[in-house]
């Protein structure tokens, strides 16, 4: 499955990179989302859930910010009956997305911790409820385990090679502020020629635990019907999927 190539944009093929190597949660979303069933993957990047769930047989529709990654995965896909659209995810409600309502809406690996605080995340959750089939269920997933103070960090980098060039991604430091964290990563790109870039990136992270999220479910008309833990890995951290549904008679 090609996720991204040379014609890519740097966010594109940066994602590839830094997230894409991931797969502990990817049999977790298989067995929320059933064969045939309508899936809306918020944030849906360039298809790394998305992709994996259409060559499943899902109906799949992606929404990210991002147009650039849409395109490419549009582009790219050639499973069938995925889609991505170009649109903001807090504002569901008013978006075209092909139907009314969904089965299964997910929010896979950092979506919920990159929205801007808990005014964005109760109106992307008043979303999901106008989304959500009656029965259907919605799949958060979310990152407890942080540090409690700054830290520099030394793990081995993320590498892929794409085309005539090697990119290496890896974190290099930490920073904890109350409520959020942000991790800085280094970039690096040596090609052919053995020319390296270097540039650093950061994204803040709002820090969120589950029973803080229950209670935003809650006020947003949704219950929490199970917790999947998603153990740690040699590479990455461990998770949780919070899952939940509407309200009885709230739907």
């Amino acid at each position: 499955m090609i996720l991204a190539d040379e014609a890519s944009d740097e966010a594109s093929i940066w994602q590839l990179v830094e997230s894409c190597a991931y797969g502990a949660d990817l049999a977790i979303w298989s067995e929320l989302t059933t064969e045939g069933s309508s899936v809306l993957d918020l944030g849906c990047g360039i298809g790394r859930v998305a992709r994996h769930l259409a060559a499943e047989g899902k109906d799949i529709v992606g929404v990210d910010r991002d147009p650039e990654m849409v395109a490419d995965m549009n582009r790219l896909a050639t499973e069938d009956k995925v889609v991505a659209i170009t649109g903001d995810v807090s504002e569901l409600a008013s978006l075209e997305l092909g139907r009314d309502r969904f089965e299964a809406i997910i929010a896979p690996q950092q979506l919920l911790h990159i929205l801007g605080g808990e005014k964005h995340r109760h109106r992307l959750l008043a979303g999901v409820k106008r989304r959500l089939e009656p029965d259907g269920i919605a799949a958060f997933a979310i990152n407890e385990v942080v540090p409690q103070e700054s830290q520099t960090v030394d793990i081995l980098p993320d590498l892929r090679e794409i085309g005539e060039s090697v990119y290496a991604s890896r974190p290099v430091a930490v920073e904890f502020d109350p409520g959020s964290l942000t991790v800085v990563r280094l970039r690096q790109v040596v090609g052919q020629d053995g020319s390296l870039e270097e540039t650093h990136d950061s994204i803040t992270l709002d820090l969120i635990d589950r029973e803080s999220l229950a209670a935003e479910l809650a006020a947003a008309g949704l219950n929490i019907s199970r917790m999947i833990e998603v153990p740690e890995t040699d590479r990455h951290i461990a998770s949780v999927i919070v899952v939940a549904g509407h309200d009885a008679g709230n739907s």
